[in-house]
């Protein structure tokens, strides 16, 4: 097990915050993966006191980062463990690991499907890209619950992506898409793009449907990583 010391904590959104560590050593990983947190803490629940998080920060800085969402009812021991932490307190984790990472042929177009803290990911790496002013062909589709909760948008604005956020509700103010990801215009994505290699992260139904249905439509199997989060129900 590796080593970190909590360096500060932002407060994204009032449920979601980015928890940001120093690690005793460089830490040496590739945007996209993840890395397992051990956080010991009184009276734990049946899900135990460890769990699995996207690493959501670029490689190549000081501070690591790992975003997470807090449950509106009934967050587990571990999230309020995570919540109650403050700068100084050390932690363990496990070497990062994982494929869900960006192809060496900077040529494939990409299609990213992210729902709700799935986003994670695929911030990594993009914010790689941008970092070493790479510039890759990536259409990102966000889907959230509301607008408040979407991340990192000044990031995708900037790099120059195709950016589709989709909510599930919204008020007047909202001129973007309303509703769900859907299946038909990934489909027509999938077929307009044909070289695309299609991420997807996010709640493991989402992305076990999503899978599903591109498959069903003739979407060969090498062209979709898929990525998702145990535990998440919904965006």
């Amino acid at each position: 097990m590796l080593q970190a010391t909590l360096d500060s904590v932002e407060q994204l959104t009032p449920r979601i915050r980015q928890f940001w560590f120093r690690p005793q050593q460089p830490l040496d990983f590739v945007a996209g993966q993840f890395t397992e947190l051990y956080l010991p803490h009184a009276e734990p629940d049946d899900r135990g006191q460890k769990r699995w998080f996207t690493i959501s920060s670029a490689p190549g800085g000081a501070l690591f980062s790992i975003t997470s969402k807090l449950a509106a009812e009934q967050p587990s021991s571990f999230k309020r463990a995570l919540w109650a932490l403050e700068p100084g307190a050390k932690i363990q984790f496990t070497d990062p690991m994982g494929d869900f990472v960006l192809p060496k042929d900077a040529r494939l177009p990409l299609i990213f499907i992210a729902g709700g803290i799935g986003i994670t990911p695929m911030h990594s790496m993009i914010k790689y890209l941008a970092d070493r002013h790479q510039q890759r062909d990536i259409q990102l589709i966000y889907d959230v619950h509301s607008p408040e909760e979407l991340l990192f948008t000044d990031l995708f604005d900037s790099y120059g992506l195709q950016f589709t956020p989709v909510v599930t509700t919204a008020d007047a103010s909202w001129s973007g898409d309303i509703g769900k990801i859907n299946i038909t215009r990934l489909q027509r994505m999938a077929d307009e793009a044909p070289t695309a290699l299609i991420y997807m992260s996010g709640p493991e139904q989402l992305v076990e449907l999503l899978t599903a249905e591109l498959q069903k439509s003739g979407v060969a199997s090498h062209r979709l990583i898929a990525d998702f989060f145990h535990g998440y129900r919904s965006v």
